[in-house]
């Protein structure tokens, strides 16, 4: 096995680059431009974080960005929080030269002001494949990192025996205790990942580098303690 380098990625929150958003959602994509077709389904179909897909036949094209909202490459939203990202063009063709194993592009409009932004949305799609659970490993430990002490080392043999095994320490522990991945094999390439056990997503050192190095606004990278390596 190859060790490789991941980095977590997220949208910027510092008001210097995104603006002073609003409260209620602290977003800069906030609402739609035909707001009075606020529904409960539609918002419902737009804003449930349980998603794990964009449900089909969604229409991408009447977001609205929160006129304070300072423009960026990545932007937050209201809507499909934990599901993606929006992202520039600029950064979608940089995506282009990269492995993006489990993401849909979609295209997407973002009216702003009087403005029509073309963006597009990344779709994360959290498939468990990707991961070689024998040859990875996993901690039972407190969800919290600021409460970690270090917990047991538990064998994971498939996606299957990892949600069995959570369910098992949190009846024995206590809801706060969880399955920590500290090192993740994986089966093939992606440069951009989440796996369906977190909502954290992440990318490889090579496109945060290409990023940085194109000074792409509102990115946010931090690292993080997973070691990761591909199968070769």
């Amino acid at each position: 096995m190859k060790k490789i380098k991941f980095y977590k990625i997220s949208y910027s929150i510092d008001s210097k680059i995104v603006g002073k958003l609003p409260k209620y959602s602290n977003s800069q994509i906030n609402n739609f431009i035909d707001p009075e077709n606020n529904s409960v389904e539609r918002t419902d179909k737009y804003q449930y974080r349980g998603l794990t897909y964009i449900p089909e036949g969604i229409d991408m094209h009447k977001f609205k960005a929160d006129d304070n909202a300072k423009i960026t490459d990545l932007m937050s939203s209201l809507f499909f929080a934990s599901q993606g990202f929006f992202v520039s063009n600029q950064l979608n063709e940089i995506l282009k030269s990269f492995i993006l194993s489990n993401i849909k592009v979609y295209d997407a409009t973002i009216f702003f002001k009087e403005s029509l932004l073309k963006y597009h949305f990344l779709d994360f799609i959290r498939t468990y494949d990707i991961v070689d659970f024998n040859n990875s490993k996993f901690i039972g430990d407190h969800s919290s990192p600021l409460m970690r002490i270090g917990g047991e080392k538990i064998s994971i043999l498939s996606f299957e025996d990892y949600k069995e095994k959570g369910r098992l320490l949190r009846n024995e522990k206590g809801v706060a205790f969880e399955l920590i991945p500290i090192k993740l094999a994986l089966n093939y390439s992606s440069d951009m990942l989440q796996f369906p056990f977190s909502g954290l997503k992440y990318v490889s050192e090579e496109l945060k580098q290409k990023i940085e190095e194109e000074k792409l606004t509102g990115v946010v990278f931090e690292d993080t303690d997973i070691e990761f390596y591909l199968n070769k």
